[in-house]
């Protein structure tokens, strides 16, 4: 058996509002999942790595696992794993390990604003807005540029709508290779 090493630092697990992109490289191909932490209901912003933890989760009732689902319907070919209300059998968990097998997933995570759990209610909503805000900001750009999006909510954000986090918005499009002028 080869050994394996996993590394996860204390920042992983730190709650903070978060834009975070999800690469999954098969040989040639990319497919990317965007998302962000603070939630509409609770008074929480989960770290990174529970959120990615929950996204590979192989419980067919889950809610969190956006990309496991995604990979089960949309690449594996089992239509039937895009419905929410049933598990997973094995024949769709094997097919989904499989396709991660043979790929590696980065997670890359982007800090917006900081998370203080004794914050108001009226002001996490307004934090939240603003990143959800942005979410829809990065999608819309990574739609523009023609990549492969697991995600399901694809909502175009408001025009003419400032960005709240300009100087962020620069650095995915530096690291992810985006041409500045497509998205003018």
């Amino acid at each position: 058996m080869e050994k394996m090493t996993l590394t996860l630092e204390g920042k992983h697990f730190k709650r903070q509002y978060l834009l975070y992109i999800i690469e999954i490289t098969h040989g040639e191909v990319n497919h990317y999942y965007i998302g962000q932490t603070g939630d509409h209901n609770y008074i929480t912003a989960r770290p990174p790595f529970r959120r990615l933890a929950g996204h590979l989760e192989d419980v067919g009732r889950s809610t969190q696992n956006q990309i496991y689902r995604y990979l089960a319907a949309e690449v594996s070919g089992f239509p039937e794993a895009a419905k929410k209300d049933s598990n997973f059998n094995e024949k769709i968990k094997q097919a989904v390990e499989d396709y991660l097998v043979g790929s590696t997933v980065k997670m890359y995570g982007y800090s917006l604003q900081e998370f203080n759990p004794e914050i108001a209610r009226d002001k996490h909503l307004e934090i939240v807005r603003k990143v959800t805000l942005f979410e829809k900001m990065v999608i819309n750009l990574f739609r523009t540029h023609s990549k492969r999006i697991a995600n399901k909510k694809m909502t175009q954000p408001p025009r003419g709508v400032e960005c709240p986090y300009q100087e962020i918005l620069n650095q995915i499009i530096d690291d992810f290779l985006l041409d500045h002028k497509k998205n003018q």
